[in-house]
């Protein structure tokens, strides 16, 4: 029996699981096409059997095998291994290229979509602006390239929900949950370019009464507990492995917030503690703590530095090449209006930033 499955390697739990019932029901895989998608199967008898996928040329180790974990079908690089001795096996084979190139294709879609939707929207206009002069809507002409952008928008969120799902699961990116406790919500902007003024922030609240339960973008959400001693991290790295919120887990951090994007990383993680107890942190020394420190300051002035160089583009734009007035009572102007009001406050957001980084590596090199 064969079975065509399109975009199985961007939900690679589900085909695992796929597998495994249909083992249950008799159907064993015995080889797979990766270019027609294509699964092959081999009727026999019903079976408990655990499936674990691999992007990986070589062979499997030795732990694998010993575990009970045997190739049954492969093509170009995906391997698709089996194990029928130990179906609740504790050692599984490695995710880790299988995330890379998932991390890939998102960011490659993304880009894609972007493209062709700038493309066919600029086609869209200049078919309404020939339709305008020639006469007459030709309607075939405008839905192919509204058709176009629809399909490559929605491939983009299928493949990015897919994705982080699959991350998140891998890289054990669980946020948990605090049971107990009115909720409270704050707002704090700015918060990932000031990082220890935002720890000491979160301490603060921790010592009042309000115990940080996730993050959404600037809106954070505590509960309201007793009077903690918490030590909150405020992390960037330019990248992360899949051992990063395992290995920091371990050690006891307990993750409260992670940036959608696993490059140009911001994360969040608290630790409680005792009185008389050395304060937890990812790292005691100064030097670690500096280098932290500027990583997450450069990214913060080029991002900022981008979007200001933008916004100043646009305002020239309209400023000296726009025959209509700058400020008028119209949808251009409040456009307009709005272009400066954002501009003002990344000028202010940056210059925040650059006075809140000196005030912060003051303080380290101090030891406040």
């Amino acid at each position: 029996m064969k079975r065509m499955k399109w975009l199985w390697s961007y939900q690679i739990d589900k085909t695992e699981e796929w597998l495994t019932n249909m083992a249950s029901k008799g159907y064993h895989l015995c080889d797979f096409n990766a270019i027609t998608r294509m699964f092959t199967f081999e009727a026999g008898e019903p079976r408990a059997v655990a499936y674990a996928i691999r992007l990986d040329k070589s062979i499997l180790p030795s732990t694998l095998v010993q575990a009970g974990w045997q190739i049954v079908a492969s093509s170009n690089r995906w391997q698709f291994a089996k194990n029928e001795i130990k179906t609740e096996a504790t050692v599984y084979p490695s995710r880790e290229t299988i995330v890379k190139r998932a991390r890939m294709h998102t960011y490659l879609f993304i880009l894609l979509a972007i493209f062709f939707t700038m493309g066919q929207l600029n086609m869209f206009l200049m078919t309404t602006i020939i339709s305008g002069v020639v006469g007459g809507i030709n309607w075939w002409l405008m839905v192919i390239p509204l058709s176009i952008c629809t399909l490559c928008i929605s491939l983009s969120i299928y493949v990015y929900r897919a994705y982080r799902r699959f991350e998140k699961q891998e890289m054990d990116m669980a946020i948990p949950q605090i049971s107990s406790g009115r909720k409270v919500r704050k707002i704090k902007l700015g918060w990932m370019y000031l990082p220890l003024q935002t720890k000491r922030w979160l301490e603060e609240q921790a010592h009042l009464g309000l115990e940080l339960e996730r993050v959404t973008a600037t809106i954070f959400t505590f509960r309201e507990t007793a009077s903690k001693r918490i030590a909150y991290e405020v992390s960037f790295e330019p990248k992360v492995d899949s051992s990063f919120f395992t290995i920091h887990k371990e050690l006891g951090w307990q993750l409260k917030f992670a940036s959608n994007i696993t490059w140009l990383h911001y994360s969040i993680w608290a630790m409680p503690y005792d009185v008389g107890e050395i304060v937890p942190a990812l790292t005691y020394d100064p030097k670690e703590k500096i280098r932290g420190m500027k990583k997450s300051f450069f990214m913060s002035m080029g991002i900022g530095g981008y979007i200001l160089i933008v916004s100043g583009f646009t305002l020239y734009m309209n400023l000296f090449t726009m025959p209509s007035p700058f400020f008028e009572w119209s949808i251009s102007g409040g456009i307009r209006l709005l272009l400066i009001l954002m501009t003002l406050l990344w000028v202010n957001l940056l210059f925040k930033s650059i006075v809140g980084f000196m005030t912060e590596m003051k303080m380290i090199k101090t030891g406040l």
